[in-house]
């Protein structure tokens, strides 16, 4: 209380008369103080779990995206989304190399194989990406020496984001692969999805030495330094036929992202939970926010006695709902962190929220409190100074 005391002075005599008297008259009731913030808090935390659920979802399914290491994509045209296989043509890359200005085309190959877990036995699928090791078309995190062990041995990388159904597996260990045992070289970090739980990398040779007749999934497109990739995109999109689809990193990743909200209405599901959130945590706002003003209506009644205004009074009661949304902001993002944390842990999505999306929930936090704050205010105008004789 006497540190509220001494941050109430401080306020008072830093923005000028007034400030600080909301700090005091809200920190009188510690007990009712405390629910307040955590009533707040927990509206916070409902709000940033589903828009950090939302965003871990549609990143995991954009990931492939995020790790493109080029500055253009060419994929099949019927492929309209990351998890459909329609396999692209490599004379395709071929011709695409031969276009001005384009110093590389490099194939992805992906494909599906069953691993047997060390631990129990049992065949999972897990993806494969398969691609050239002098020229790494991916970023695959973890792993400085990633080209040089898939280059100079045969075996292949694990991702050691995958999830924990495929068991313990080590740099070293030897694992069956469609019951043909091969050397795990080492690791990376990936990152599963709503639909592959797991990942492996193995080099285009390897791969295409299992299967021969493998097509790239897509291709990754690196350009001469200073060329306009616009421009160029434009260039190979004339001149190859239309069974082509040509973008950058940036606007596959927006596609997918598109893709994935008219899949499934995820979008709709997750928002509906960040606005039963923020209506639960105006509610509770509301409450206390009335119950504050209710019990202080002498003071206010003798405040209005000594000559202080009703817009005087209004700007207390909002000081005091503008301290509690931060106080429960505050709190309810140390809740969400905790959550993020062990929901990243259990799912191996990648939950988090954006700076910009934490700006909105505390635009969104203060709003709701200001708007408790000031249907609240109507309690203040029975405070009348009669009353007080």
């Amino acid at each position: 209380m006497r540190l509220l005391g001494d941050l109430g002075e401080w306020m008072g005599r830093r923005f000028g008369r007034g400030h600080g008297l909301g700090l005091l008259l809200l920190g009188h009731n510690k007990l009712r103080l405390a629910l307040g913030a955590a009533s707040v808090a927990f509206g916070v935390t409902v709000m940033v779990v589903e828009i950090a659920l939302l965003s871990g979802v549609l990143d995991s399914q954009a990931m492939i995206a995020t790790l493109v290491r080029g500055d253009l994509v060419v994929m099949s045209a019927a492929r309209s989304d990351l998890h459909r296989w329609n396999t692209l043509d490599k004379i395709r890359l071929s011709q695409i190399a031969a276009v001005p200005g384009v110093a590389r085309a490099i194939p992805v190959y992906e494909g599906h194989v069953g691993l047997k877990s060390p631990d129990d036995n049992r065949v999972r699928r897990i993806i494969v990406y398969a691609v050239p090791p002098d020229d790494m078309p991916l970023a695959l995190g973890g792993n400085p020496d990633a080209a040089r062990l898939l280059k100079f041995s045969h075996g292949f990388l694990y991702d050691t984001r995958s999830r924990a159904i495929f068991g313990h597996i080590q740099p070293g260990q030897q694992i069956e692969i469609d019951k043909a045992p091969l050397t795990v070289l080492g690791t990376v970090t990936i990152g599963p999805d709503m639909v592959n739980d797991g990942a492996i990398v193995m080099s285009e040779g390897d791969w295409r030495a299992r299967q021969p007749d493998a097509q790239p999934i897509m291709g990754v497109i690196r350009l001469d330094p200073g060329a306009d990739a616009g421009a160029i995109a434009e260039t190979i999109r004339n001149a190859l036929p239309a069974d082509v689809t040509v973008m950058t990193p940036a606007e596959l990743r927006s596609r997918e992202n598109s893709a994935t909200l008219k899949a499934a209405p995820i979008g709709i599901l997750f928002m509906v939970g960040a606005l039963a959130g923020l209506v639960i945590g105006a509610m509770n706002c509301y409450q206390l926010m009335f119950n504050e003003v209710s019990d202080h209506v002498p003071q206010y009644a003798t405040l209005k006695a000594m000559g202080f205004s009703d817009d005087f009074l209004r700007r207390v009661i909002l000081e005091q709902a503008v301290l509690l949304a931060l106080a429960g902001f505050v709190l309810g993002l140390c809740f969400s962190f905790f959550a993020d944390v062990l929901m990243t842990w259990t799912t191996g999505l990648p939950v988090g929220i954006s700076v910009l999306a934490g700006l909105l929930i505390w635009l969104l936090t203060a709003g709701m409190c200001i708007l408790a704050g000031w249907m609240a205010v109507r309690r203040m105008a029975v405070a009348d100074p009669a009353a007080l004789y």
